[in-house]
């Protein structure tokens, strides 16, 4: 296909070919220390994700936040230096480990922040859990549910920046290479695009009952135990399959918007926590939750222990729990870390299904619904 110089490129960028990809085969190709540079400074944000009528408020001190509690729920699992094993995201890891995603030590200072508050909203909306012991009260569930939820806009933002940044890796490429990259890059961000949006829309729904403009629509589902949970996590995901390998929402379907559950596993004066959170509207998530109530309560640590690891990036490991695991253990963790991460290959829908690998050292005990 010959194009004009002066005709908009192929690519779809908007600008004049002769602008765009004239002899972008014969440039000098993308380094990675180009990419790891990038990749840093759309890491290195900074920003408040407080609702728009209260950002006049803000201070300047952008810090870095904490999705997980430090002193709740990082120090009660860390080893005697103050470490917990997590996964560190970024090009430059990646690089290293050619590709794969394994859990390193890292300090609890560092393990789950990101810039997306200022000291004072940060203070304000997130005390009732930083410096409170959880009781499951209304204000300290949805600090919960609006924590993750920011985090996880945080991410997909960067993840808009990383797609434009992936198109330029077509540099120095064959015709053929540049298409394939840039027909990659256009798929992947019109994913991003939609759950840019339907995670924009549940954190206007939070805004308005934060603000009080709105009553509370939330549905929730609390286990307990008597002693820490080992597995810290915080995140949201749209569920593909439930505990049984049944197909609940075909996220390739960018026409049907996804339903979205927020879960949260933490400590709290000595005690763990699991916290699933979703609008009480969503039928679909509602049925997930009631595939993993059906599981019987010894089996129940195990089948959570699949879906942290299987579907979240944000999730922090105790090095005692780690360090006392099997290799058939290790190997099944491993294993869950890399669902997903290849896009080129569909979540398995087995993927939180029982497989008789079995995981100990946390025992529900009280289950509580709220709002169902």
């Amino acid at each position: 296909m010959k194009i004009g110089r002066n005709e908009k490129c192929w690519c779809g960028s908007g600008k004049k070919f002769k602008h765009c990809h004239y002899g972008r085969e014969k440039e000098q190709p993308f380094s990675k220390g180009e990419a790891i540079g990038a990749s840093k400074k759309i890491g290195a944000r900074k920003c408040c994700y407080v609702p728009e009528e209260l950002k006049g408020e803000c201070d300047k001190k952008i810090i870095n936040a904490h999705t997980i509690s430090k002193s709740g729920s990082l120090k009660e699992i860390a080893d005697t230096t103050n470490h917990v094993l997590g996964l560190k995201i970024d090009l430059a890891n990646l690089f290293k480990h050619k590709g794969k995603l394994v859990p390193e030590r890292m300090g609890i200072n560092q393990a789950s922040t990101f810039t997306g508050f200022c000291a004072k909203h940060d203070k304000e909306l997130f005390s009732c859990i930083e410096d409170q012991e959880f009781c499951g009260s209304e204000r300290q569930l949805h600090a919960l549910m609006y924590r993750s939820v920011a985090k996880e806009l945080y991410a997909k933002e960067g993840s808009l920046l990383s797609s434009e940044l992936l198109k330029a890796g077509d540099r120095g490429k064959h015709q053929i290479d540049q298409l394939f990259i840039q027909k990659f890059a256009a798929d992947n961000q019109l994913g991003i695009d939609a759950a840019q949006k339907e995670l924009s829309e549940l954190k206007g729904k939070l805004d308005e009952q934060l603000l009080g403009k709105a009553s509370n629509n939330l549905s929730h589902l609390i286990m307990k135990a008597k002693s820490p949970i080992p597995v810290a996590v915080s995140s949201i995901v749209s569920p593909v399959s439930d505990f049984e390998g049944n197909l609940i929402q075909d996220l390739g379907d960018l026409s049907v918007p996804a339903e979205s559950l927020v879960f949260n596993s933490f400590s709290s004066d000595g005690k763990g926590y699991v916290v699933f959170s979703w609008l009480k509207e969503s039928s679909k998530v509602l049925g997930f939750i009631n595939t993993l109530l059906a599981i019987d309560r010894d089996n129940i640590f195990s089948a959570l222990v699949r879906f942290f690891f299987g579907v979240s990036e944000n999730t922090f490991i105790s090095p005692v729990w780690w360090d006392g695991l099997e290799t058939s253990q290790k190997d099944k963790i491993q294993e869950l870390i890399m669902a997903g991460v290849n896009p080129f290959e569909f979540e398995p829908k087995e993927l939180l299904v029982d497989d008789g690998i079995i995981f100990t050292g946390w025992d529900v005990g009280d289950i509580t619904k709220v709002n169902f």
